[in-house]
């Protein structure tokens, strides 16, 4: 049994620990753990102090971990610490702020990316590691309905609750692997390297960090999805493939009819509209219909998807008017009185339920409309976010190398509605991949050089990426003195 090991199955004992009150060998075991975890050097295990505080009294708030090396050697503290709570039949694992405040980790707690590959992980652990909102609240307890489901540490969150951020119980063998996720992701913060297979461990650990903040898109489950529920929206930042995606659904469908929205759409265009025909008599209108009602045509003897393309270019509540209310996925007998005639007297307009529609949007694009909540309810929404296996699958270091640093830096210091502005994988593709590998890195470097810098500087002059606008800056300025190395 290594080290960590034992410290789990310590932790899992909880009040019940044969150590419990015996400072000196859990002192001890906390430093093995250490050792073989991270890198030795004086310096990296300088950084930090163990504390340990372990009574056997029931009513004592009890607790043992690593907190910062710049805090007294007893009594509160300040910065962000890696402690547990042992309770009854089993511990709390938790990150926590001392109660003397942020200290030198508040840039830790106000970066983005520290609460970002927080929720990944509670993803990744199916919502048993919680995790606090607002990483930088201490004045709001843990709700019931979280410690509830913990071993009883009912001293502790009296003293504690307002400052713990992240929390995990420890009963089983299984929990392991939380914990093991809050002390790396701890050692990881505060840039203590690991070392030896907790390297590597950690090293899978953050692509599937990675992979939970921007998971991978699922072609057969969006294609089950915009079966099942019909009106779709394609969700993302630009160059993520949105419009490709749609377009191979269409295909896997059978049946579609194409169209781009724009500022100029009108009702007229895609409902019904009159428009003028000339006669010998001069002028006449007729009544002509729109792109909806064309597809709707076409739905009825078989399965066909409406595509739109930049959906949210138009004024959708203008463009479809009355014609929203039918967008209802259960109630396809519900219809809406058209202005004018269709098929000589019908008014009436009723939408297959083998139609489909599928739209795309594009997040970064914050010139055009948004959806209101009418209009958002009726459909689903399929984020569709870059893809870093897309990027390795060329073999391009170069661009494999670009695009990480643009991935790491949005997601370290972009908020989220930055980092809706990430540019996709796209951006570092070969633009022309059937040309073969000859000539693929020139190629990958131009769309560098006038595709991708020059909409990072575009973010930069409209002001667009805020409080992460000198890190984006920092960005676009290695990626030029890279391809000026090239």
């Amino acid at each position: 049994m290594n080290a960590f090991e034992s410290l789990l199955a310590g932790l899992k004992k909880g009040r019940d620990w044969e150590l419990m009150g015996d400072s000196d060998n859990v002192r001890e075991l906390l430093s093995r753990v250490y050792d073989e975890r991270c890198h030795r050097g004086k310096h990296h295990k300088d950084a930090y102090q163990v504390r340990v505080n372990l009574q056997k009294a029931d009513e004592a708030a009890s607790y043992a971990g690593w907190i910062t090396a710049d805090n007294e050697k007893s009594g509160p503290y300040q910065g962000t610490s890696f402690v547990w709570f042992p309770g009854l039949k089993g511990s709390v694992a938790v990150l926590v702020i001392g109660t003397e405040g942020f200290g030198n980790d508040s840039g830790i707690l106000g970066r983005p990316g520290h609460a970002r590959r927080l929720r990944a992980l509670s993803r990744l652990h199916n919502g048993r590691l919680w995790v606090k909102p607002d990483l930088l609240d201490i004045s709001t307890e843990i709700p019931p309905a979280t410690s509830s489901h913990w071993p009883d540490i009912t001293s502790a969150l009296k003293a504690y609750s307002r400052v713990i951020y992240a929390g995990t119980a420890v009963r089983t063998e299984d929990d392991g692997e939380a914990v093991a996720d809050l002390l790396d992701l701890f050692f990881h913060e505060h840039q203590t390297p690991l070392t030896e297979r907790f390297k590597s461990r950690w090293a899978d650990r953050m692509t599937a960090i990675a992979g939970a903040v921007f998971p991978a898109i699922d072609e057969d489950d969006t294609l089950a999805t915009l079966r099942e529920r019909r009106f779709v929206i394609l969700d993302g930042p630009p160059g993520t493939g949105k419009t490709r995606l749609a377009n191979r659904l269409a295909e896997r469908v059978g049946s579609a009819t194409k169209v781009q929205f724009h500022a100029a759409r009108t009702y007229e265009d895609f409902v019904l509209g009159l428009f003028p025909r000339p006669t010998e008599q001069g002028l006449a209108f007729e009544v002509r219909a729109g792109d909806l009602i064309a597809a709707n045509k076409k739905a009825q003897t078989r399965d066909h998807v409406l595509v739109i393309d930049e959906i949210n270019r138009a004024d959708l509540a203008r463009v479809l008017g009355e014609a929203i209310s039918l967008f209802e996925v259960g109630e396809p007998d519900r219809s809406v009185r058209l202005p004018h005639p269709i098929d000589g007297d019908q008014h009436e307009l009723r939408l297959s339920p083998t139609l489909m529609v599928l739209g795309t949007r594009n997040t970064a694009d914050r010139t055009i409309a948004r959806l209101d909540i009418a209009i958002r309810r009726r459909f689903a929404f399929i984020e569709v976010w870059p893809d870093l296996r897309a990027v390795a699958a060329e073999g391009v270091d170069f661009a494999s190398e670009v695009f990480a640093d643009v991935v790491h830096t949005f997601t370290e210091y972009a908020d989220d509605d930055a980092l809706r502005l990430v540019p996709g994988h796209a951006y570092v593709l070969d633009p022309r991949p059937e040309l073969g590998t000859e000539g693929r890195l020139p190629r990958v470097a131009r769309r560098v050089r006038y595709e991708l810098v020059p909409l990072l500087r575009h973010y930069l002059d409209e002001k667009l990426c805020g409080a992460a606008s000198e890190q984006i800056a920092g960005l676009a300025d290695r990626i030029e003195a890279r391809l000026m190395a090239l």
